[in-house]
């Protein structure tokens, strides 16, 4: 009885693979097959072609980097999908978006992962990977194997491997005085010193985190880990631009930069005016003075960046200004003979070069209105008697702008479609000096007890403004010299969110801040700028009126809006003086008058004393 039973369950065994078989055919090929034949053809193409895309690679099964909607981390072939049905392979070169936005939708309404097939660098001497790599682990305690950035001599971008000292130091215990001066050698001991005198001590850190030390000589070796040409790019801050090749790059800064370094000669020469030629008075036409407004003074609004409290306050903004020349574009120099400072698309791209991501003279001119006006108008909200000067509302408003340009060039992914070598983290080191800018101003207020509220609130309030203004105009990244369009950092929302899942919604335009995930429709982010500058000079205008009452102080230059009062006659100094010293005459004469008076009742009443005697003793 139980031999039939094996031989029901071992049919049933058959029939229900037989029924599987069949349901992968028709859900592979969209067809049933009745025969052997027809099931062995309608199977075998699908599955020569699904290893295709991967045939080639070294590793046939990929590591697991994220499901759907996660940031895969990888440094090869990326693909997406599931079971058997996946995406073509992509060339990631550190992270990319694992959504049917970036690969495609292989099994829609199905929840999805990602794959990367790691490609190790080339570690030979003199030869580079064409594709992005990660480098092996080294089993060598004291050493690691860093990633290089190469070009090839058609100025495309590869990488290698090429050994170094380990960045986690390999603590030594011995009882030397002495701090070790090997490669990845360190000492416990904070006491220790370098026995050689043209070395220098240096802090490191072991791979469980403790704090060691080593010797080595100057100059040798480098805390970010870049190569020569990195770390001469990362010096490359547009505050040098000037004296590269001093005077001739100084000119064709200028050239370059027409609007900025016209705005800066504007304020050298508004502060000569106000401090040599005083005739002029300039602090009185110049000046921003809220009250002022309700004459029609407005040119107050846009003049008042040229005057300056002092020397300091003035070499501070410049210094500050220069620093953002590249928010216009980036000057025709040379960092050295035949190898051009700006990164362009065609031309050929070296390590060392700076991509032109300025919004050109138009816009920035615009910008640097906006910054003035809005700054000063929500700069006097609580101070509407304060007067305003300087240009420090300019040199935030152009932090603001550029916060915002490399926030959407970074969003966008730019830094990893440019041939040049980490450039993103130069951009990460540029947003850190301004926001070191913005620290250091509000400290200044805090420690001031409050005393600069009026500055800080306008360079808070300029930052914001430069930042909506390039969200609200979308202005062209660079010259087109380097980008297909001219607004690259806008790119379809499917990229930012696994959210848009319609071929309709993840096409809408988006524009990401500093990573891919912090992404916003583009309607969503103007509708948010256009309420934040509307909303501070809707303030501005309630606090203005809500404070007419405060005089202009004699300031404003225009008579508009003022009763006439009756004609007095003004009295000349010499005049009032005479005036003046008659009323003190007089003054002294009743004075005198009086003093005789008291002189005359004095003696009349010792002459009535003397006589009474005599009298009393006439009457006896």
């Amino acid at each position: 009885m139980k031999r039939p039973h094996r031989r029901t369950a071992a049919a049933g065994r058959i029939c229900i693979a037989s029924g599987a078989a069949l349901v992968a055919t028709w859900v592979l090929t969209g067809r049933w097959s009745s025969s052997s034949d027809d099931f062995d053809d309608a199977l075998a193409p699908d599955f020569k072609q699904e290893p295709l895309a991967f045939m080639s690679l070294d590793e046939k099964d990929g590591r697991f980097c994220g499901k759907e909607g996660d940031m895969c981390q990888c440094y090869g072939h990326v693909r997406y999908g599931r079971l058997f049905s996946w995406s073509d392979d992509l060339v990631v070169d550190g992270s990319i978006n694992c959504s049917a936005a970036a690969f495609g939708d292989p099994m829609p309404m199905e929840v999805k992962i990602c794959k990367c097939y790691p490609t190790i660098c080339t570690t030979d001497v003199g030869t580079c990977t064409p594709e992005p790599c990660s480098c092996p682990t080294s089993r060598d305690p004291a050493m690691e194997w860093g990633k290089k950035t190469l070009m090839t001599s058609d100025g495309t971008k590869c990488w290698a491997c090429e050994k170094r000292a380990a960045a986690a130091g390999v603590a030594v215990d011995d009882d030397s005085g002495f701090c070790p001066n090997s490669p990845g050698r360190c000492s416990l001991k904070r006491s220790c010193k370098c026995e050689s005198s043209s070395d220098t001590k240096r802090v490191m850190r072991t791979k469980d985190g403790q704090k060691c030390w080593t010797c080595a000589p100057a100059g040798e070796g480098g805390a970010l880990g870049m190569d020569s040409g990195q770390k001469a790019m990362f010096w490359m801050l547009p505050l040098l631009w000037p004296f590269m090749d001093f005077p001739n790059s100084l000119w064709q800064v200028c050239a370059g930069c027409r609007a900025l370094t016209t705005f800066l000669a504007l304020c050298v020469g508004g502060y000569v005016l106000q401090n040599f030629v005083p005739f002029l008075n300039l602090n009185r036409f110049f000046s921003f003075y809220a009250p002022c407004m309700k004459k029609g003074e407005l040119w107050r609004l846009f003049t008042y960046f040229m005057l300056h409290s002092d020397l300091q306050h003035l070499c501070i903004n410049l210094m500050h200004l220069l620093d953002a020349l590249d928010l216009e574009g980036v000057p025709d120099l040379e960092v050295s003979l035949g190898v051009p400072l700006r990164c362009t698309r065609d031309g050929p791209i070296a390590s060392i070069c700076y991509p032109d991501v300025g919004i050109g003279r138009t816009h920035l001119i615009a910008v640097i209105c906006v910054v003035l006006a809005y700054g000063a108008l929500v700069g006097t909200i609580k101070n509407f008697g304060a007067l305003v000067q300087g240009a420090s509302s300019v040199c935030f408003g152009v932090d603001g702008a550029l916060i915002a340009l490399y926030a959407m060039f970074l969003g966008a992914g730019l830094d990893q479609q440019l041939k040049i070598p980490e450039f993103g983290a130069f951009f990460w080191m540029r947003i850190g000096i301004i926001a070191f800018h913005i620290i250091i101003d509000v400290v200044q207020s805090l420690c001031g007890a409050g005393k600069d509220t009026v500055g800080t609130m306008a360079h808070m309030a300029s930052l914001v403004a430069g930042f909506c203004y390039v969200i609200l105009v979308l202005p062209p990244m660079g010259d087109g010299s380097l980008f297909d369009s001219e607004q690259p950092y806008i790119i379809n929302c499917g990229m930012t969110n696994p959210k848009y899942v319609t071929m309709e919604s993840a096409t809408t335009q988006c524009i990401a801040f500093f990573r891919r995930g912090n992404g916003m429709e583009v309607a969503t982010a103007q509708r948010l700028a256009i309420a934040i500058l509307g909303g501070g000079v809707f303030i501005s205008v309630v606090n203005a009126i809500l404070k007419r009452h405060i005089s202009d102080d004699g300031i404003a230059c225009c008579a508009c809006g003022e009763t006439p009062g009756p004609k007095e006659e003004v009295e000349s100094p010499d005049k009032a003086l005479m005036n003046l010293r008659q009323q003190q005459v007089s003054a002294l004469r009743e004075d005198v008058t009086r003093l005789e008076r008291l002189l005359q009742n004095m003696l009349s009443l010792g002459s009535a004393a003397i006589a009474a005697p005599g009298d009393i003793a006439h009457v006896e």
